[in-house]
């Protein structure tokens, strides 16, 4: 099974709520299985049950079989109820 890793991100405008794009923060990284009709796009929603629209996929490939699902630098943010329902 195709393993695609998505980013939930937190966007805030700035505090003074003058001209400028809005802040993008990471409030969690999820993960999804790959849509079925479509290779390296996620399905519509992630194991733990969240929808992918408007998640960002992240650039990573687990190094081989038994690696992490989860980008090494990414641990903080971890979804854990994605991470319990791949070790189900």
């Amino acid at each position: 099974m195709a393993i695609i890793v998505l980013q939930e991100l937190d966007k805030q405008m700035p505090p003074d709520f003058g001209p400028g794009a809005a802040a993008s923060f990471i409030a969690a990284v999820h993960a999804a299985p790959a849509d079925p009709d479509v290779p390296g796009d996620p399905d519509d929603r992630t194991f733990c049950g969240r929808p992918t629209l408007g998640m960002e996929p992240v650039p990573y490939e687990p190094a081989g079989p038994g690696a992490s699902w989860l980008p090494p630098n990414m641990r903080q943010w971890e979804c854990s109820d994605c991470a319990a329902a791949l070790r189900a």
